[in-house]
């Protein structure tokens, strides 16, 4: 995978899993700040553009909503398989590992 910053790459879980629980429709810059709490639809803009830089994904310019992204990303999901697009990474895996250990413990 390429080098990206934790930020990218949160956008990218979000913009996966908002394609993903709304039929293929990315998420509009308004959309990832307010599921990834930022202030300012520049600084969305801006992550975005580090991320198509490095190839990770495309946008069609003067299109709303038209993001594809070119790299595989893994989201979390629910039990009932929907995606988990709002978590943050670290919680994320916290609840990743959390799963793991209630595994084990259930074999046990």
């Amino acid at each position: 995978m390429i080098s990206v910053t934790r930020s990218q790459r949160e956008i990218l879980r979000f913009i996966v899993g908002y394609q993903a629980a709304h039929g293929g429709v990315s998420p509009s810059h308004g959309d990832i700040c307010a599921g990834l709490g930022y202030a300012s639809k520049s600084t969305v803009n801006r992550l975005l553009q580090g991320i198509e830089a490095r190839g990770m994904m495309r946008r069609l310019r003067h299109r709303e909503r038209a993001i594809e992204v070119l790299e595989p990303i893994t989201i979390p999901r629910a039990t009932d398989g929907a995606p988990l697009y709002f978590i943050p990474i670290d919680r994320a895996q916290r609840i990743a590992a959390l799963a793991i250990e209630t595994r084990r413990g259930q074999a046990a």
